[in-house]
């Protein structure tokens, strides 16, 4: 019985629903109980919270393996915590941990490989997956897998909700720095589809590689991504560029992350699973924007 916390979350929900397709027992960790149809049948539900140790132990109780993919996204303190009630728990199997590609901080490296330091620089988030990786590697054990995970899109409410800026819903200018287009069409980022990222997952939960693997489909621009969800809501939004230092921060919080120039390598997660799934881009960001609210 495999233990996959986050069960209706973004990432855990199609996990759950891609380990069950592949033969697999699921007992998922949610925080209440999920309406009817959102997980397959036969999976066992388990009430828990990750500020709640207790609740944690009783998951992990007689559990073959675990799938770490919930997230407070707001104090790392709480998932460090977390993670080590998690560990203490972990008596057999694989231990699969969803991490993030921020672990590495504002990093200049081009391209960013697994072997770059790591740094709890970026934000609080980033320090409490830097931490939980750190927690997991001084296991000593080999059946495992940090997976450092970009922008996470897909089917699903939450991804939503997390991709369409408010700005664009409410028919406001979008505001995305660079002063011409030499200097916006360099500045990208990375994502992955829910749907493929579920299937590495669960390959990892077959065959375990004991190292850490940037989970990345590829890359964006953003001012390409904004053109695109512009056309597919049909928003009233314009989008202008304007150089970095006249930007402020109610048009654009954390500015300096939409002008870098991110190159994160993929190559050991080829090469350790000998490929992997890719939607396109043009998928993925329409099925996001479809689904409902």
């Amino acid at each position: 019985m495999l233990l996959v916390t986050g069960g209706t979350g973004l990432s855990g929900q199609f996990v759950t629903r891609e380990l069950v397709a592949r033969g697999h027992a699921v007992r998922a960790l949610c925080r209440q109980a999920p309406p009817p149809g959102t997980l397959p049948d036969g999976v066992e539900v388990v009430l828990g919270d990750l500020g709640d140790p207790a609740s944690l132990r009783r998951a992990t109780r007689g559990a073959t393996g675990i799938v770490h993919t919930a997230c407070t996204y707001t104090d790392s303190a709480v998932d460090v915590a977390a993670m080590a009630v998690l560990l203490e728990g972990w008596a057999d199997g694989p231990f699969v941990y969803l991490s993030s590609l921020d672990v590495y901080g504002l990093t200049d490296a081009d391209p960013v490989t697994e072997d770059a330091p790591l740094s709890e620089s970026m934000n609080d988030y980033a320090r409490g997956k830097v931490r939980c990786e750190r927690r997991l590697l001084a296991m000593g054990r080999s059946a495992h897998v940090a997976l450092r995970a970009p922008y996470i899109w897909g089917p699903h409410p939450i991804a939503r909700r997390r991709l369409l800026p408010a700005r664009l819903l409410e028919g406001r200018d979008l505001i995305l720095p660079g002063r011409d287009a030499a200097e916006w069409s360099r500045y990208r980022d990375a994502w992955v589809d829910v749907r493929d990222l579920a299937a590495i997952v669960a390959a990892c939960v077959e065959r375990p590689p004991g190292v850490p693997l940037n989970v990345v489909t590829g890359h964006f621009v953003w001012h390409d991504l904004y053109e695109t969800l512009l056309s597919l809501t049909g928003s009233a939004s314009r989008l202008v560029h304007r150089p970095i230092e006249e930007i402020q921060d109610e048009d654009l919080a954390r500015k300096e992350l939409f002008a870098r120039t991110w190159r994160f390598s993929e190559a050991r997660l080829a090469a350790t699973l000998g490929g992997f799934p890719r939607r396109p881009f043009e998928e993925t960001v329409r099925d996001t924007v479809s689904v409902g609210g």
